[in-house]
């Protein structure tokens, strides 16, 4: 087999160490690049040619799944190993073609496994062999059905939480981190606006602003505003004003929430 060029993306340096270590025992693999988040990831992809990508899912700036996402559309897009300490984003990595989904902690003989199967899919590519098999894999996972996420594991000061999404009145992009405001009190999430709302199911939360998805649960009233904008009350009485590109989703929605 011909040479194969991968990269390694984590943001967590033993994590990354481990990978680089394990593929260094390859000959058929040549590392081009070591990457602590996903823009690094996407201009090493985007400046030389890579065949397979052992990309962490949960990373600051652009996720693990926001890369595989935008190089989807390329000519020839690398071959992806996702590797993350979270089951609940298995199908939404074959949504975006992943060969194999390492969960953390794996042992090595699982990783080979994973790198094998990696090797063969490069392999048929190479010599046009790929059939439909991957697609119809892959269109499998999507037809199946969606499991969205009921609890937040939250990780503060050596502590665990664990916070339902029932009880979250809206969720707010802060920097590289997610408010999750409840009742009782606010916490941080670690994850970007676009992951947190594909974990979310779309008929109880609500994307009305950049920076902002609602529990619909704890609207109180929405109203137009005008200017495109709508004014949303929450049950803690805070109100938050809709993002004017986002007045078709809201209207719809409201619309459809008074009819039924």
């Amino acid at each position: 087999m011909r040479t194969v060029r991968a990269i390694v993306v984590d943001d967590e340096p033993a994590a990354r160490a481990r990978l680089v270590r394990l593929l260094a025992t390859d000959p058929d693999i040549d590392l081009v690049a070591e990457c602590r988040n996903g823009n690094e990831a996407l201009d090493a992809i985007r400046t030389q040619l890579i065949d397979l990508a052992f990309l962490d899912i949960q990373m600051p700036q652009t996720s693990g799944i926001d890369v595989a996402q935008r190089l989807a559309s390329s000519a020839q897009p690398p071959f992806v190993v996702f590797v993350t300490a979270h089951d609940r984003y298995a199908l939404k990595a074959f949504d975006v073609n992943a060969v194999d989904y390492l969960l953390k902690p794996f042992d090595d003989d699982r990783f080979f496994v994973s790198l094998a199967r990696a090797k063969d899919y490069i392999e048929m590519r190479d010599n046009k062999r790929l059939t439909g098999r991957l697609m119809d894999l892959v269109q499998d996972h999507i037809k199946a059905r969606q499991d969205f996420t009921e609890v937040f594991t939250i990780k503060e000061k050596g502590r665990e939480y664990k916070v339902p999404v029932k009880d979250v009145f809206w969720l707010q992009a802060e920097g590289n981190y997610i408010i999750l405001e409840t009742k009782a009190r606010r916490f941080l999430l670690r994850m970007t606006m676009n992951m947190v709302e594909s974990e979310l199911d779309p008929a109880r939360f609500l994307r009305m602003h950049r920076s902002y998805i609602v529990n619909m649960a704890h609207v109180r009233n929405a109203r137009y505003s005008g200017n495109n904008e709508f004014t949303f009350t929450m049950a803690n009485g805070k109100h938050l004003l809709s993002g004017r590109s986002y007045k078709e989703v809201v209207a719809r929605l409201l619309a459809e929430r008074e009819q039924g």
